[in-house]
């Protein structure tokens, strides 16, 4: 067995090497992450359900490992599907509930030889930037053990950051893989609609991909995922494009978008502002040019449509999944929160929703439209440095101004990709005094997810972070 130092200095692909060389073998390689769940997770709670016994059996059968990641151990978000698991989704109502299938997302992961461990935590039916829900309690983010890891994949950031995993899955309808990315120290990568299969919730904003400790780890699973699928309403990008093998192409010069302040009234933390300063001079050393623009719109009203959309999707959510177990939601069986965005949902007039469904197409062909000028929008990932465990459900909001305020005072930028659809990435760049990461985003034209990772391995190249990852573990002892 390799000792801590050579695998944990490892990213996933540098421990499929060792896989694909006969110096380590797929059954050794899950005992000792197996090893590092039963070790770490009771400090971190960031897998909710284990699969152990079904992961040694399948590194058992593994004679090879052909393919990019086969061999390796995963985990599975708790908002997806393992077929013959439980699959909660956070959700008291949804404790007993044991998956007939497996989602495509999940299929193709595991088509590709990945090792199932477990599944990791998620605030109740993802709507949350934090993870803490009733069912399982809050997940600590392992920088800081009293601040959440961020949301809705939660679980999983911090399970990777913390050496838990070598990579996990993790899915995104508002930041929910770009927010604990920043939170956690990860590369987290948004994918363009149009590139993976897709969710018929949420007017099709939420899309899967994973966490990941380095660029190349996030291009191997996204060749992997890549690819819509049969029967889809809108069309697709070519599937042939091997993100793996381009990853380390060098980008011609970009022009790069810094301005970020949408209004007077959305702050931007010390640390926030002090990394976007110092990865302005990161990207004039990489050659690039940076111009000081920003795309036009009314961050409120955009905002404001967003979160209608959100929260009348979202009640849709919750009745199915009610309907689907044949039991009446009500609020003995969901949170405070779910409870109350089902009643939003309900008083949500037709002619509401559309107007903001409306809204927010127009507003995104805007943005994609300012995308023609320049190639990539750079602006800070969250405005602030992670919310502390309990900061997030401490409110007496309703359901539509906690949403809200999440999306004005948390995470005000990342949605917009959502909303347009276009590829958007959290890359480590800057760590505070104190040892908590903080993370720049990315956004590129629809379509262009290569380019966007190109450019991440670039940072990666010149700024690593990897080495960061050691101070954790330190912590945690």
């Amino acid at each position: 067995m390799k000792q801590f130092d050579d695998l944990l200095g490892l990213d996933a692909l540098g421990q499929k090497q060792l896989l694909d060389n006969k110096e380590l073998t797929p059954l050794e390689l899950t005992d000792f992450y197996i090893n590092q769940i039963e070790k770490y997770n009771p400090i971190l709670n960031a897998v909710v359900l284990e699969m152990f016994e079904s992961g040694r059996e399948q590194a058992k059968k593994m004679q090879a490992t052909n393919g990019k990641v086969a061999g390796l151990p995963f985990l599975i978000k708790d908002l997806n599907a393992i077929k013959g698991a439980r699959h909660t989704s956070g959700s008291v109502m949804l404790q007993d509930v044991i998956a007939p299938e497996n989602d495509e997302i999940v299929n193709r992961f595991e088509q590709a030889g990945l090792i199932f461990l477990g599944k990791t935590n998620t605030p109740e039916f993802g709507f949350l930037p934090t993870t803490e829900p009733e069912l399982f309690g809050p997940t600590r983010n392992p920088w800081d053990l009293e601040r959440s890891p961020g949301g809705s994949s939660g679980g999983s950031a911090a399970a990777v950051a913390a050496g838990l995993i070598p990579f996990a899955h993790a899915n995104d309808g508002g930041g929910s893989i770009r927010i604990p990315a920043s939170a956690c120290g990860l590369f987290g990568f948004k994918p363009s609609r149009g590139r993976l299969p897709y969710s018929p919730y949420v007017n099709h904003f939420s899309i899967n991909h994973a966490v990941t400790r380095s660029v190349r780890d996030s291009a191997a699973l996204l060749d992997i995922l890549n690819g819509v699928g049969k029967h889809t309403i809108y069309p697709s990008f070519k599937t042939y494009t091997n993100f793996l093998e381009n990853v380390t192409k060098k980008t011609n010069k970009l022009k790069i978008a810094v301005r970020y302040q949408p209004n007077s009234h959305v702050s931007f933390d010390n640390d926030t502002r002090k990394n976007m300063e110092e990865t302005v001079e990161l990207m004039k050393d990489l050659g690039h040019e940076v111009v000081d623009k920003m795309p036009t719109f009314d961050l409120d009203s955009l905002a404001h449509h967003f979160i209608n959309i959100w929260l009348g999707s979202g009640s849709t959510i919750i009745k199915h999944s009610g309907l689907m177990i044949g039991q009446e939601v009500n609020r003995d069986n969901v949170e405070k929160l779910t409870y109350e965005i089902l009643e939003f949902g309900k008083n949500l007039s037709a002619l509401e929703y559309e107007e903001s469904r409306v809204y927010i197409q127009s507003e995104a062909q805007k943005i994609l439209e300012f995308l023609e000028e320049i190639d990539v929008w750079m602006t800070p990932t969250l405005n602030q440095l992670p919310k502390k465990i309990g900061e997030n459900k401490e409110t007496k909001q309703t359901a539509y101004q906690q949403m809200l305020n999440n999306m004005l005072d948390y995470n005000p930028l990342m949605p917009i990709a959502n909303a347009t659809g276009q590829p958007a990435m959290s890359v480590p760049t800057y760590w505070t005094e104190d040892g908590l990461p903080v993370g720049t985003h990315f956004f590129a034209r629809l379509g262009e997810d290569d380019l966007l990772l190109q450019l991440a391995a670039q940072i990666e190249e010149r700024q690593p972070w990897f080495h960061h990852y050691k101070r954790i573990r330190k912590s945690l002892l």
